[in-house]
């Protein structure tokens, strides 16, 4: 929401004290500094409260919590920690995007609610930021997931733009592995993105869950920001007015993705993630066999 102060946080155009950041949600210190450590959890994707969230989505707030909680007790020294919640204006919502509070606690550490705060005793957010920031462990996107859910990395790649392109599908689940790929003489790199997620999806169980890997911005934003929603309630016409570019491969991974549970997570490109690079090398050779 482009008004929504949280909102501009997420965007980057209002500065915070960062303690966590995943593809769902972002964690920073409250300016309010009315305790020490007092942080704010708030999903990437605006929603007004709870009553408004989607249930992934809110489960993915609950397992941050979950997760910074545990790091202020674990690496930091707090012997506990408070979440909490307010759900509209007249139960003390100050901001209309939903956020769960997080406060650690000391034992006798004095905490009253709705106590005034010395201004002389608050340690400098800057400070609290490089005591409490949770520096994660390096890990494979994927290794996070449950075992009950397919992991699916996709790619799609082109040679010029429009030009001969190629995408790519690698699916996981239980220690099985499934490789798809394939591509067209003359599209566009957003189509390929667009047809390795399809695919994939496609070739996977009806009622299965799904965490779908990918490092397009086009494919993982449409949906983790909303853009899907807004093309949807506008016509398929987008911020312009025009209508949206691929819009029947759009209908077809929608329909692909009712049948299914999804989340999309986004992936750094050409680094150092296995299964990215390996979906960008079979949707290149692709182009390569198109290209003899």
């Amino acid at each position: 929401m482009k008004d929504c102060i949280f909102c501009k946080i997420i965007r980057g155009e209002i500065p915070c004290h960062k303690i966590y950041e995943d593809d769902f949600c972002l964690a920073f210190l409250d300016v309010s500094n009315d305790s020490f450590g007092h942080t704010l959890v708030v999903p990437k994707k605006h929603h007004e409260n709870m009553l408004t969230c989607d249930n992934p989505t809110l489960s993915r707030l609950v397992e941050a919590c979950k997760k910074i909680g545990t790091h202020y007790v674990k690496d930091c020294g707090f012997d506990g920690f408070h979440v909490f919640n307010n759900n509209g204006k007249f139960a003390e919502q100050s901001v209309m995007h939903l956020h769960f509070h997080i406060r650690p606690r000391k034992k006798d550490d004095g905490f009253e609610w709705g106590a005034e705060v010395d201004e002389k005793s608050k340690t400098a957010l800057e400070d609290v930021c490089k005591k409490l920031k949770l520096e994660e462990r390096k890990t494979a996107p994927h290794e996070n997931v449950g075992e009950d859910t397919v992991v699916l990395y996709t790619d799609g790649a082109c040679s010029g733009n429009p030009g001969a392109g190629g995408w790519a599908a690698i699916l996981s689940y239980k220690g099985k592995e499934k490789v798809l790929s394939g591509g067209e003489e003359m599209t566009t790199n957003n189509r390929m993105e667009l047809m390795g997620v399809i695919i994939g999806l496609e070739n996977i169980k009806e009622g299965s869950k799904v965490s779908v890997f990918s490092d397009s911005a086009y494919v993982v934003n449409a949906f983790n920001q909303g853009w899907v929603s807004n093309w949807k309630k506008n016509g398929w016409k987008n911020s312009a007015g025009n209508e949206v570019s691929n819009k029947q491969l759009w209908f077809r991974l929608l329909d692909a993705m009712s049948k299914l549970q999804v989340e999309y997570v986004k992936v750094k490109g050409h680094s150092d993630n296995e299964n990215n690079n390996r979906c960008d090398e079979l949707a290149r050779e692709e182009i390569a066999k198109l290209l003899r």
